[in-house]
């Protein structure tokens, strides 16, 4: 009797695929680098240059797919030239003065958390700080109530552990209604916020629809709260094993900027996005035919070996001159340089009071076809 291999299967809908992921990856960018989804009916490009060629061509590989049925308008479902019009509308609220400023608040709410972990000596790192901290800096930003933040925080989180729309659909709709709520408060009383800029603001003489402003307040929310806190509490399972590199931080914090990027790198909390081919694209001998649904895999290409050495290695040391876990192109992530701020900062106080920590039991992976993120991550702190 010959029993046969079972064929590969590229699926991150299951928990195993958490467990295996850099395998599969492997296996994709090396046996299949065009890989061909006859169930999901997809397209898969997983290798780095691949990605990065891909995401920068909009007009062979277009933002607009199927997810941008079930929101109000939002920016990364759009190509150019409406896309280009809305990214210059909110790119002034995220210039490097911009969030330059926005760092002593930053560092004020990563202190205050900090004190009230310290106070118990353990703490879920994901629930009682990673996620905390962005939510409260993203809120203040675009004008969020302080009652309303932990609301808007429980709804996003709800995009984490997704298998499709109908896992997200409700709060989606809450998120929809408290925003609008909001905004009509900000046309009665204007205040110095994201939310009554985006009110002011013009496009070639037109101010922005209501359904376009709502799409605008959501992706805002849901991009500065899950990604992150999803880099944050990664991270700090990352620092928890490895205290020798832990240890050169806590001595020499000028490292953090390149370690928060290693860990970006290294557990991509966006894993992957998609784009619809426009036009019949030949590559790696296979043809990926015009109106296709194509999934470009962040993670994988961030490593890929034909671009970094030795990819699967935590290093903070790395030289990382360019990687894909904040997009490239067109559509390179608004908010990259406030995640990497809130990130550092997050880091940076943590270990500047509590140094010492280990794990306090298992971090639980979450389950998601397109977040790398751990739903509760224990630790307990030396006395």
């Amino acid at each position: 009797m010959v029993l046969s291999t079972p064929p590969f299967v590229y699926d991150p809908s299951t928990h195993e695929f958490q467990e295996h992921i850099w395998d599969v990856y492997r296996t994709l960018r090396d046996e299949y680098p065009v890989y061909v989804d006859e169930v999901k009916h997809q397209y898969v490009l997983s290798r780095f240059d691949d990605v990065w060629r891909a995401v920068n061509d909009w007009e062979s590989f277009s933002n607009v797919v199927e997810e941008a049925e079930n929101f109000l308008p939002q920016m990364i479902y759009m190509d150019p030239v409406r896309h280009t019009q809305l990214r210059a509308l909110v790119s002034r609220a995220f210039t490097p003065k911009r969030v330059a400023e926005i760092e002593p608040l930053t560092r004020s709410i990563a202190r205050e958390l900090v004190d009230g972990i310290a106070a118990r000596g353990r703490c879920d790192l994901q629930h009682e700080y990673a996620a905390v901290l962005p939510s409260m800096v993203i809120g203040k930003m675009i004008g969020v109530p302080d009652e309303h933040i932990d609301a808007f925080r429980s709804w996003t989180d709800s995009f984490l552990e997704i298998q499709g729309p109908q896992d997200y659909l409700d709060s989606l709709g809450k998120c929809y209604e408290l925003f609008a709520e909001l905004l009509a408060d900000r046309r009665r009383a204007p205040r110095d916020d994201l939310m009554s800029a985006l009110l002011a603001a013009e496009v070639e003489g037109q101010r922005l629809s209501e359904e376009e402003l709502l799409g605008f307040c959501f992706l805002l929310v849901l991009a500065g709260n899950d990604t992150t806190a999803s880099l944050i509490g990664t991270g700090a399972v990352l620092l928890a094993t490895d205290p020798e590199q832990r240890a050169e931080l806590v001595h020499d914090p000028s490292l953090w900027a390149n370690a928060v990027e290693e860990i970006n790198r290294l557990e991509s909390p966006t894993q992957v996005l998609p784009r619809t081919a426009t036009r019949d694209v030949e590559l790696h001998g296979t043809v990926i035919p015009s109106g296709s649904r194509v999934m470009l895999v962040w993670g994988s290409a961030n490593h890929d070996e034909r671009e970094f050495a030795d990819p699967e290695r935590f290093d903070i040391h790395r030289r990382i001159t360019k990687h894909l876990a904040f997009g490239h192109g067109t559509h390179y992530c608004l908010g990259a340089n406030l995640a990497r701020l809130e990130a550092r900062v997050a880091f940076e106080e943590l270990h500047a009071r509590l140094p010492d920590y280990e794990l306090d039991g298992t971090p639980r992976r979450i389950t998601s076809i397109w977040a790398r993120a751990f739903g509760d991550v224990p630790l307990r702190f030396a006395a």
